[in-house]
C-alpha cells in the first residue's frame, strides 16, 4: 500500500493510485509482466529515470519502475554522436561518463 501511494503522483497535479507497483530485476521479469497484463486486461506505466510533468507516469495499471535495475550506459560513440542506455540512466549520468 505504502509504495502504490508513492508512485501515485508525479512532478504533476495528477494523482491516481495504481493497481500495483512491480521493480523488475531482469529480462523474465519483464516478459512475466507483459503475460500478467494481457492475461488480465491491465496496462503497464512504465517509469525511468525521470518522472513526468503532465500525469504521463499515473494511472490505474500497474507502474513498472525500470530506474531501479536499468541504468547502465552500454555503449558511447562520441565520433558518430550517439549513446546506447537502458531506460534508466540518467542524463548527468551520461553526461559524467
Amino acid at each position: 500500500e505504502t509504495h502504490r501511494r508513492l508512485y501515485a503522483t508525479d512532478a504533476s497535479a495528477y494523482r491516481e493510485l495504481p493497481l500495483a507497483v512491480a521493480v523488475p530485476k531482469g529480462k523474465q521479469d519483464l516478459i512475466a509482466l507483459v503475460k500478467f497484463a494481457s492475461e488480465n486486461n491491465t496496462s503497464l506505466i512504465p517509469r525511468t529515470a525521470g518522472t513526468s510533468l503532465a500525469g504521463q507516469v499515473v494511472g490505474g495499471g500497474i507502474v513498472v519502475d525500470l530506474s531501479k535495475n536499468y541504468s547502465q550506459i552500454l555503449e558511447v560513440n562520441a565520433e558518430e554522436g550517439y549513446a546506447w542506455v537502458e531506460p534508466g540512466i540518467v542524463r548527468d549520468d551520461l553526461n559524467k561518463h
